[in-house]
């Protein structure tokens, strides 16, 4: 116990060392002949592929020999044009993908995958909330899954939560989304935020937090995780298209990212000075983090001629130390590590098998019957918020129904009255709201299961 209250104290410290994560580029070939001879004479001529290795071996790179580190109190911000991996890195780093290479690490101690998701928050970039559910009840809900406590304590947290986010004025509003009325595009994700830190997690995980935001909204966002971050000591990892220039001010820390690979990991002062000893002219009062983005094929050249400049130096200054060193400790970009953390880079953790030294529960809030009567409760809201639409659906179905038997009654007992039947199916099931209804809410489950609620 005194080990878990020092940790929160201190905070958890997030590093990622050698990071590789690939996926197939290999299309399965069609089972008939005569349709792959169409589409190879329909496609288009594609662009020539550059890097011979990953196209024989049917891979594409997606992340390269990644290091990363994120300090609790602070926010580490990823940038990069489109396709560079900073969505990937982010479910590597939140573990819902597994890098074929590389290790994560907890203040110095192995991840684990199943205590990780319980004690971190992960936000996704599209908000998955219930359009006519209240901003107060989505947090209620998400509160009764994620804590076990009585409901006045649950009450007393959620409206703690609301007057931290700034949500105090919406709280009795309905969420809403682009066909129903609610509240705006930044209350909305401040929701959606709220939703993964109800728990108080120790690590929360952003992917485009400001995506179809205006400026002043996300900077309310960035300037509210600043907050938590400081106030809370939580650490705080996201990613970002093209953050404005007050933006840039709150981030601690700036991880640049192209085609996988990582250009600069630092402040943004350093940035600014490493864009400088490269020869670039920094326009004056220009916002750096952008100017490197719109520079990035420059900043990509300079770092490959740095490389190769710097590698020769590197292999006789490694030489050099191999003979002189023993090999009990090795050192890596971050420290000194021992023979089994250095075995750990070459090699992915098995995360459900090593622990991390601290005491945190395995298990879930509430029992199986308990998450089922809080979902269908959350679900049966949501159905009869709106009692004349729902009776009105409920007719629409009787007629279909009706009309839909009466087309296909007396059906005969061979081939063609099977294929009837299911004609027949699948028109009440395209037609059935209640079967649309739970389909559009595959992907707030899916976000649950992985997320360790239930």
């Amino acid at each position: 116990m005194e080990q878990k209250s020092a940790m929160k104290k201190q905070g958890w410290e997030i590093e990622a060392i050698g990071i590789t994560y690939k996926i197939s580029t290999k299309k399965r070939e069609h089972p008939f002949k005569i349709f792959t001879k169409k589409q190879e004479i329909n496609q288009e001529p594609k662009q020539q592929v550059t890097n011979l290795e990953e196209a024989s071996l049917g891979a594409r790179h997606v992340l390269k020999d990644v290091y990363c580190k994120a300090k609790p109190w602070e926010i580490l911000a990823i940038v990069g044009p489109s396709g560079a991996g900073k969505s990937s890195l982010l479910e590597v780093l939140a573990g819902k993908l597994t890098p074929q290479s590389g290790s994560i690490f907890v203040n110095q101690n192995p991840i684990n995958k199943a205590q990780f998701k319980k004690a971190s928050g992960y936000v996704t970039q599209k908000d998955t909330l219930f359009p006519l559910l209240t901003v107060e009840e989505t947090l209620m809900f998400s509160a009764k899954l994620r804590l076990r406590l009585p409901q006045d304590q649950l009450s007393s947290e959620v409206k703690f939560l609301m007057h931290e986010l700034g949500l105090d004025h919406v709280a009795m509003t309905r969420v809403g989304d682009d066909r129903v009325r609610g509240i705006s595009g930044g209350e909305r994700r401040r929701v959606s935020i709220g939703v993964d830190v109800i728990h108080d997690p120790e690590v929360l995980i952003l992917d485009e937090p400001t995506s179809g935001l205006d400026s002043t909204s996300a900077l309310q966002i960035i300037d509210m995780l600043k907050l938590m971050a400081e106030t809370r000591g939580r650490t705080i990892i996201l990613s970002i298209h093209q953050p404005g220039f007050r933006i840039v001010k709150l981030f601690n820390s700036v991880l640049l990212m192209a085609n996988g690979s990582v250009l600069h990991h630092g402040t943004v002062d350093q940035l600014g000075v490493n864009l400088r000893t490269m020869g670039m002219q920094l326009p004056l009062h220009a916002n750096v983090v952008e100017f490197a983005l719109e520079s990035i094929d420059t900043v990509q050249q300079q770092r490959k001629v740095l490389q190769q400049e710097t590698q020769p130096q590197l292999l006789s200054s490694s030489t050099t130390k191999s003979r002189q060193k023993k090999v009990e400790v090795g050192e890596s970009r971050s420290g000194k590590f021992t023979l089994q953390q250095l075995f750990q880079q070459s090699k992915v953790v098995d995360e459900e098998s090593i622990d991390f030294g601290f005491d945190f529960p395995l298990g879930f809030a509430n029992s199986r019957l308990q998450e089922t009567l809080i979902l269908t409760h959350r679900f049966s809201k949501n159905i009869f918020r709106t009692k004349e639409l729902f009776a009105c659906r409920t007719i629409q179905m009787l007629i279909s129904g009706l009309v839909l038997g009466s087309i296909f009654y007396n059906l005969k007992d061979d081939l063609t009255g099977a294929e009837e039947r299911g004609s027949a199916w699948s028109t009440c099931l395209g037609n059935a709201w209640l079967v649309q209804k739970i389909c559009l809410e595959k992907k707030d489950m899916e976000r649950m299961v992985s997320g360790g609620m239930w």
